[in-house]
């Protein structure tokens, strides 16, 4: 396990026992067991199904968890409303989980990656996208743990909104400012 200049696990799946977090807009019960779901880039997840590793894990048919509570939330919220409209932060729900991780990306690659098949309408400029996401060089603050599935353990407490605020709006635009770069 490799870690960058921050303390942050890099390019790597955690080994070692630690906790995951599923957020969501919504309850879900202790011992439910949470299936892959609708994807609103579902260009952006085909394309990078296709320029994945050989043999490799497929994002299409994986759950998106984190390894803190606050990107939980924040990806909830990423995911959950439009970039304008913030969903009311005691909608969010945050719950520990069990999993079996088997990849941590960048989401702001994801959104990048969309809005430029949305743009151009092929993937000649993708490249150095699906490579960094599959393979990150650099410090993302806002990753995604994908695993196959996922099983409720328990609800914990949400994080501050201040918390939500900072990943989603300030953390999650400097990720994206990095992947227009690329």
């Amino acid at each position: 396990m490799s870690l960058d200049p921050s303390g942050q696990i890099r390019n790597a799946v955690h080994t070692s026992p630690t906790n995951y977090y599923y957020g969501t807009i919504g309850p879900a019960m202790p011992g439910a067991t949470i299936a892959p779901g609708y994807c609103g880039w579902a260009d952006a997840e085909a394309l990078l199904n296709a320029s994945g590793p050989p043999n490799g894990p497929c994002r299409s048919t994986a759950v998106r968890a984190a390894s803190s509570k606050p990107d939980a939330a924040a990806i909830a919220a990423i995911y959950s409303y439009s970039r304008t409209e913030p969903v009311p932060h005691d909608a969010i729900h945050v719950y520990r989980v069990q999993l079996a991780p088997f990849h941590i990306g960048p989401v702001a690659l994801i959104d990048e990656l969309q809005n430029r098949l949305a743009a151009v309408g092929g993937a000649g400029l993708c490249e150095a996208l699906i490579r960094e996401y599959w393979e990150p060089t650099g410090i993302w603050h806002v990753r995604e743990v994908l695993a196959p599935s996922l099983t409720i353990l328990e609800e914990v407490p949400a994080t501050s909104e201040r918390d939500v605020y900072l990943r989603r709006w300030v953390h999650f635009n400097l990720d994206g400012e990095r992947a227009r770069a690329l």
